[in-house]
């Protein structure tokens, strides 16, 4: 029994190494290909492809034949002493035939005693099952065509039994054939796997485009053709009852989503065949592409236009498309979208005056690019394409009032001012810049605050006409204002000094004094500073007479002294005030003076005695030369007379001890016979007074005493 078991190992062993050198020797590349690579072509004439004779074929796998096949469809040799390889594979045979499942390339090896034979290699039946008949190739933008044989319009969709493979084309092809084949392939290959004959077929073609919004193609062929995108039938002309008839048609319509699956599909009755679809970037109908963001103020004025391309517009074979806008928004980015009354142009702008953008707040701004058409065997309809959205930022528009302090000033007044308040004092975006004209002469204000004054120049005096024009804030907005105000300056009082320094005589009348005469509208007030030298000044506010324009000092002078008027001040009837420095009248009330010479007060002696008689009666002696004569031109007693202006030659007058009834006038060197008796034994003393006369008035009285000294006392006696 053991050794049985031995036995039976060694020969399995045995057989299983011969059996890897069998399968190697039928699987074996490294021997010739006998004849070209078969690649059968599929014909309609009996509706399968025609069969392929090889000759030289060797026995006992010392060469093969190469087919390209096709998972799925089934092939025949006419011997039933072969061997058919996928790669190192044996395939299974059913008979003579066998049915890979993949699509490549088989080798077919010999293994009967005949060499150098024939072999003859058929297609029985099948469809290819090694390929989706539903994908689109990996690629975007380029067409897959799966290709069923011998079908007509009457399969739709197409039957999977008639399914061979693909070939792909571009995007846009345009494909006219009156002979030749077509190449199908299959699983990805390069390869070709099989040839078609192109006079009776359909097609179904798939491709992902990544093209977005409305197209032009053109499209369509000698037989029927119709195209789906993303499962909606959008042209159909399959049993060419529509017109044109037998003829591609330009200008077909297609809206795409930029992931759109396209199937077109198209069925061949016979030869010759005209097969395309075309279509490129110039053929884009709009892209529909907006620019034109802006921040606007409500209620201002108008924001820039918001553009966008417009519409490649042509006509279809017999109808002419509408091309249409609309402008539409929303208040948040995917929003509720609300169309704008009238706004159908191609461009667009903003209008904060209307509705929505007098209001603040964020906008978003689309424009939706519609086309109605009819494309061949379809209903009209309509397509649009919704553009980017634009944002739209609508901001409040500043306010401003304007208040000048008053309306009225004087010249070279302060404070004049006018007073802004920007957005009723607070809020906004600062700097706030006020534009305004004086007379028409621009000027501008800027100031960071909600309530700034700008200054009203008065140094020139007129009527200005403040114009304030617009009010910008920190974002730009601008309000304009359409405000003004006439704004008055009125010229100050002028005055001119005619005044001169006086001098006046004590105790006369009192003196007009011209001063100054002003000019403005009367009244006038004045404002008058008077002091006497070496006493404190007193101010005092006078207003003329309605209808007087000058200034007259009144002076009495009844009182001896330098005094001073100054103007400080003039103002007319409406306030305006005229300062003034050092305009300044000075009034000096004087009198004539006298001087007494020196002595002021004279000693004189009498004279010596010449004669002297007794009176027997009274008992005196009686002495002739008792007085004192002063001799003729003798200025002793004579003064200084001190004239001023208002006197310039006064009147000397004197009289002694006051003896009015004997007033003498001149100096007394002038006089003769002037004498002073003593006879007395006593000093006798006389007061001579002088004064001054001028103007009718008597000025300084002045006294000086003249002593007359006795002799010493003579007595006779008997």
């Amino acid at each position: 029994m053991a050794n049985s078991t031995k036995i039976t190992t060694y020969l399995l062993c045995i057989f299983f190494l011969l059996g890897a050198d069998f399968l190697y020797a039928q699987c074996n590349s490294n021997v010739p290909q006998v004849g070209g690579t078969v690649t059968f072509v599929w014909d309609t004439s009996n509706g399968l492809p025609s069969p392929v004779t090889i000759s030289g074929v060797k026995r006992h796998y010392e060469n093969y034949i190469l087919v390209n096949v096709i998972g799925g469809i089934t092939y025949s040799v006419n011997s039933p002493h072969i061997r058919v390889c996928f790669n190192q594979q044996l395939l299974n045979l059913s008979g003579n035939n066998f049915t890979p499942n993949q699509s490549g390339q088989v080798r077919i090896y010999y293994d009967g005693w005949f060499n150098n034979t024939t072999l003859t290699i058929s297609v029985v039946s099948g469809q290819n099952t090694a390929d989706s008949q539903d994908v689109p190739p990996a690629i975007n933008n380029k067409w897959r065509t799966h290709f069923y044989k011998g079908t007509d319009n009457t399969n739709a969709p197409p039957s999977s039994y008639k399914y061979l493979g693909y070939f792909d084309l571009p995007e846009s092809f345009n494909i006219k054939k009156s002979s030749g084949t077509f190449e199908i392939y299959s699983q990805e290959s390069t390869d070709v796997r099989m040839f078609a004959s192109p006079d009776f077929f359909l097609t179904r073609a798939l491709m992902r485009s990544t093209r977005k919004g409305l197209y032009y193609v053109n499209l369509g062929a000698d037989d029927g053709t119709r195209l789906k995108i993303d499962n909606t039938l959008v042209y159909d002309n399959w049993n060419n009852i529509s017109q044109p008839k037998w003829n591609p048609v330009n200008n077909q319509i297609i809206n795409l989503s930029g992931n759109s699956l396209m199937f077109y599909e198209f069925y061949n009755g016979g030869l010759p065949l005209w097969y395309l679809f075309e279509t490129s970037d110039s053929d884009k109908i709009i892209e529909n592409t907006i620019s034109g963001e802006q921040t606007l103020c409500a209620g201002g004025s108008n924001g820039t236009p918001v553009t966008g391309d417009d519409f490649n517009r042509r006509n279809q074979y017999g109808f002419t498309p509408t091309f249409a806008f609309q402008w539409y928004y929303t208040t948040s980015i995917g929003g509720v979208p609300t169309d704008i009354n009238g706004a159908t142009q191609k461009d667009f702008t903003p209008n904060p005056q209307t509705a929505p953008f007098n209001q603040t707040g964020t906008y978003y701004l689309y424009r939706r690019a519609s086309v109605t058409f009819k494309n061949i065997g379809m209903s009209q309809q309509t397509e649009s394409v919704t553009s980017n959205p634009i944002k739209i930022i609508v901001r409040n528009q500043p306010t401003a009032k304007t208040k000048p302090s008053k309306k009225s000033f004087c010249q070279d007044e302060n404070n004049a001012k006018i007073t802004i308040t920007v957005n009723n004092g607070s809020g906004g975006q600062p700097p706030f810049t006020l534009n305004y004209t004086i007379d028409g002469v621009t000027q501008q204000y800027q100031s960071n605050s909600n309530i700034f004054e700008i200054p009203i120049n008065t140094n020139q005096a007129g009527e200005f006409h403040y114009q304030y024009v617009s009010i910008t804030d920190g974002n730009g907005c601008t309000n304009q204002l359409n405000q003004s105000d006439i704004i008055t300056i009125k010229p100050l009082p002028t005055a001119v000094f005619s005044g001169q320094d006086t001098t006046l005589c004590l105790n006369t009348p009192a003196a007009q004094i011209p001063w100054v005469t002003f000019t403005g509208e009367l009244p006038f007030t004045v404002k008058i500073k008077a002091a006497k030298t070496g006493n404190p000044p007193i101010e005092i506010d006078e207003t003329l007479a309605e209808n007087e324009n000058s200034l007259t000092i009144n002076h009495p002078p009844n009182d001896e002294g330098e005094f001073t008027y100054e103007l400080l001040w003039v103002s007319d009837k409406n306030g305006c005030k005229t300062f003034f420095t050092n305009q300044k009248v000075v009034v000096n009330v004087v009198k004539p003076s006298i001087t007494l010479t020196t002595p002021e007060n004279i000693t004189w002696c009498l004279p010596e005695i010449v004669s002297a008689v007794y009176d027997e009666g009274s008992g005196h002696t009686n002495v002739s030369e008792n007085s004192y004569v002063l001799p003729s031109g003798d200025t002793t007693l004579d003064v200084t007379i001190n004239p001023v202006p208002c006197c310039p030659n006064p009147v000397l007058k004197w009289t002694i001890n006051n003896n009015l009834s004997n007033v003498r006038t001149g100096q007394p060197s002038t006089h003769t016979g002037i004498s002073f008796e003593n006879d007395t034994s006593t000093d006798k003393t006389y007061n001579i007074t002088y004064w001054l006369e001028c103007n009718g008035q008597k000025y300084n009285y002045v006294t000086r005493e003249v002593r007359i000294i006795p002799r010493p006392q003579i007595n006779f006696s008997n």
